[in-house]
């Protein structure tokens, strides 16, 4: 009877030997691990940012953060073997969470992450990051789960700038969440932070919108909000303290509505914000385009006078300064006078001294908006 038991005792260690060496033999390495999840990662490119994406479902769906696509005039998508993709459309996209589930102009059948369930995360568990950190392509770190909550990941694995949009998965390949924030390295060591597949997963199969017309990406995202969502874009822009950004959205989201004549000034005015801010010419054209429709338009006058004669000097468009000039100290010689002044600081500047130039510029953006929102405000009542 012993004999048999210890027969028996033996057999059942056996079986243990034989199930723990069938389940050491799943385990894969991070080199496995990594060959056999970085195609499913994706390069994010826009005209001024970078960024990464992680693939959702076989027709290339992916999802990405939001802050990654929010100032874009096209998307590209780059897999890991080289193909770059055009991004023709989206599924889901939400300013609020950080959000954006985006769509490819192909035929191609991609592998898919498989999500790991929302509430099967465990603390101080090993994972792993495939993303594309300072502009870096498809780069693996590894490190471990170090909190989580309803709401996000923190993670030990090394993240950077580009990293945004990139993929956090598990040892069995598993996709735990996208790569959101990190804090200021200067300030905290390696705390970083992902959203959980919830912000997304039932998003992922919503109806696809498409660029039909294939238009500016902006454009073509603002064309399909209503109002509602709308406010919550500029939103996102003001928190961004972005106003390259928040001109855009407010020009792209006028051209479906259309506008009101007092607004001539006030789009003017965000487009020198822009401007300024950015130092692309395009939204200085746009500024000088909307000030001469104010100016003719006689919805602010004073204002249109005295931001044309700057803009239209910064593009060296002399023509007919000396008729705005004359206009101004005329009808409003208070601001002919300070018009005078910082124009006289502006010609003490050295020609190499920018900082000279800066700080005038900073006194004239003051003098504008001023007068900007005294103008706003009359038109208001």
């Amino acid at each position: 009877m012993l004999k048999k038991a210890l027969w028996g005792f033996l057999f059942i260690i056996f079986l243990g030997q034989i199930a723990f060496a069938a389940g050491s033999s799943n385990v894969l390495s991070a080199s496995e691990l990594y060959k056999k999840k970085v195609p499913s990662v994706l390069f994010i490119a826009t005209q001024d940012s970078s960024g990464s994406g992680a693939i959702l479902k076989d027709d290339g769906t992916f999802v990405t953060c939001f802050h990654v696509i929010a100032n874009a005039d096209y998307i590209f998508a780059k897999s890991e073997d080289g193909a770059i993709y055009y991004v023709n459309g989206y599924r889901y996209l939400d300013p609020k969470t950080d959000v954006a589930i985006l769509t490819l102009d192909t035929k191609r059948k991609f592998i898919p992450f498989s999500l790991n369930p929302s509430n099967n995360i465990k603390i101080g568990e090993k994972i792993y990051a495939i993303s594309n950190p300072q502009t870096l392509q498809f780069v693996l770190s590894d490190g471990i789960i170090n909190q989580f909550t309803n709401n996000y990941i923190q993670f030990s694995a090394p993240v950077s700038q580009g990293s945004s949009g990139g993929a956090l998965f598990n040892t069995q390949g598993k996709l735990l969440g996208i790569i959101t924030s990190l804090l200021d390295p200067s300030e905290a060591q390696n705390i970083n932070f992902a959203l959980p597949n919830s912000f997304y997963a039932e998003k992922m199969n919503a109806p696809v919108v498409i660029n039909t017309q294939k238009v500016d990406w902006t454009e073509f995202m603002i064309s399909q909000l209503d109002i509602d969502k709308f406010e919550e874009f500029t939103q996102f822009a003001t928190d961004q303290r972005n106003s390259a950004m928040f001109y855009k959205y407010m020009n792209a989201y006028i051209k479906k509505k259309g506008m009101p004549d007092h607004f001539y000034n006030i789009l003017g005015f965000l487009a020198m914000l822009a401007y300024m801010d950015s130092g692309e010419q395009t939204f200085l054209d746009d500024a000088i385009k909307w000030y001469n429709l104010s100016y003719k338009d006689n919805t602010a006058k004073e204002e249109s006078i005295i931001a044309l004669i700057y803009l239209k000097s910064l593009k060296n468009e002399y023509g007919d300064l000396a008729d705005l000039f004359s206009q101004l100290e005329k009808k409003y010689k208070k601001s002919y006078i300070k018009l005078n002044q910082i124009l006289n600081e502006t010609n003490k500047c050295q020609s190499d001294d920018d900082e000279c130039f800066t700080y005038v510029g900073a006194k004239y953006m003051n003098f504008l908006m001023k007068i900007h929102y005294s103008t706003s405000k009359s038109q208001k009542e």
